[in-house]
């Protein structure tokens, strides 16, 4: 299977691709973690884009799945992903607490499953929209 970012036109770039430069952090975490997330990714591939546990997980009530990155003691990345037809589509990249029961989280991590709900249709709507994970 061949890995590929979701490009959003509007935006004009690729939402999980934007995420992954990190910028906020020193050059050495930014490699480990980025390591880290290419062999996860690797390993999703070579498992066809299913969601094989404790790597990548299904979400209940979504067509996308996750991968599970710490960036930190308290944070852990989330890569959400899907499989078309020969492609596993990156389709967007957050990060969420370990540990979230507040209202105005939980908000804000649906909205992020929304947003990444609406490039899932809209990759379905316009499958070219993507370019090459490297």
């Amino acid at each position: 299977m061949e890995v590929v970012y979701y490009f959003d036109n509007d935006l004009n770039l690729c939402p999980v691709k934007k995420y992954l430069e990190l910028k906020d952090l020193n050059p050495d975490r930014k490699l480990r973690i980025l390591a880290e997330l290419d062999q996860k990714i690797e390993y999703v591939r070579q498992n066809d884009g299913r969601p094989m546990p404790p790597i990548s997980e299904p979400l209940h009530n979504y067509s996308f799945f996750e991968i599970k990155t710490r960036k930190d003691r308290n944070i852990v990345i989330r890569v959400l992903y899907f499989r078309y037809k020969s492609q596993i589509v990156l389709l967007n990249a957050f990060e969420k607490p370990d540990n979230y029961n507040t209202t105005k989280e939980k908000k804000i991590i649906e909205k992020y499953y929304n947003l990444t709900n609406q490039y899932y249709n809209q990759f379905k709507l316009s499958p070219k929209n993507y370019e090459k994970y490297q």
